[in-house]
């Protein structure tokens, strides 16, 4: 096997005696070396150029990316970019003593040393691990993406062993994987917390589904980050507003910024008073 072959096969890092273990010679090593296609990480630690500073950290510790970092790699929304690096390892390990900085270390009593160099925890692993740095919002966002990609199940939500039981508990009776995005999942979580009650990607005639039903009568839609960077998009939903309304709904819009920003809206209270409004008599004209 090719050594930059057999790179890729460990992650993307790997010691010396695991490419050997695949079929490389130190030659081939020094070779692929010589030409660039490989780096030194640390004594007997090679990756292959411009491999992430996350599995360099957990290669370093023998350890398990883990938590958010892992939860990254897998392609699971996370509600903020992670301030550090997560890497699992076992409490007798002796790694809390070589820690990098911006590594945040998950100690586990006979936790698994990988195989090779390190490893990513699968989703399940990281999504219970995640309880020990994540609120419940931030918890619940990291598992209604894994619900909705297939990458989890419920009952291996169910089977988790390191968040709280508490924690466990709120999320089977919150979680929701027709959550298309963070902010969906923080708008449905706000009205059902006010005693809304709230619909998941309903179908109404004429119009296709929506993101949300807030009662009877509002529509909650919530646009992605760079929804208005596309025209036709925009020009859509404005034709989908114009029938809501139509056929007697109230519409709410929200973008990426007003539920994930620094001050997020309260979309109960926005539901309500649209609400109110919609049951208000319109003043006549003079």
């Amino acid at each position: 096997m090719e050594v930059t072959q057999a790179l890729r096969a460990c992650g993307g890092v790997a010691r010396l005696r695991d490419l050997v273990a695949l079929g490389c010679t130190r030659h081939d090593v020094s070779v692929a070396r010589g030409a660039g296609e490989i780096v030194d990480v640390a004594r007997g630690l090679v990756s292959l150029p411009g491999t992430g500073i996350e599995r360099l950290a957990a290669a370093r510790l023998h350890g398990t990316l883990t938590c958010t970092t892992a939860l990254g790699q897998r392609g699971v929304a996370v509600l903020h970019s992670p301030q550090f690096t997560c890497v699992e390892v076992d409490r007798a390990s002796g790694a809390a003593s070589r820690r990098p900085d911006g590594v945040r270390l998950h100690f586990r009593t006979g936790a698994p040393t990988p195989r090779r160099a390190m490893r990513v925890a699968p989703v399940p692993e990281a999504l219970d691990a995640a309880g020990s740095c994540l609120d419940e919002r931030e918890h619940l966002v990291a598992v209604d993406s894994a619900l909705h990609q297939g990458l989890v199940r419920p009952d291996q939500i169910a089977a988790f062993t390191r968040a709280t039981r508490r924690r466990r508990e709120w999320l089977l009776a919150h979680m929701d994987g027709r959550a298309e995005s963070p902010p969906e999942t923080l708008a449905r979580l706000d009205l059902a917390r006010a005693g809304i009650a709230v619909h998941p990607q309903r179908y109404v005639e004429g119009v296709g589904r929506v993101d949300l039903v807030a009662g009877d009568r509002a529509v909650v839609e919530v646009d992605g980050r760079q929804h208005h960077d596309n025209p036709a998009a925009f020009q859509r939903d404005r034709y989908r507003d114009r029938e809501l309304l139509r056929r007697g709904y109230v519409v709410l819009r929200f973008t990426y910024r007003d539920l994930c920003g620094a001050a997020p809206i309260s979309v109960a209270d926005a539901v309500r008073a649209a609400l109110a409004a919609a049951r208000t008599p319109s003043p006549s004209p003079r």
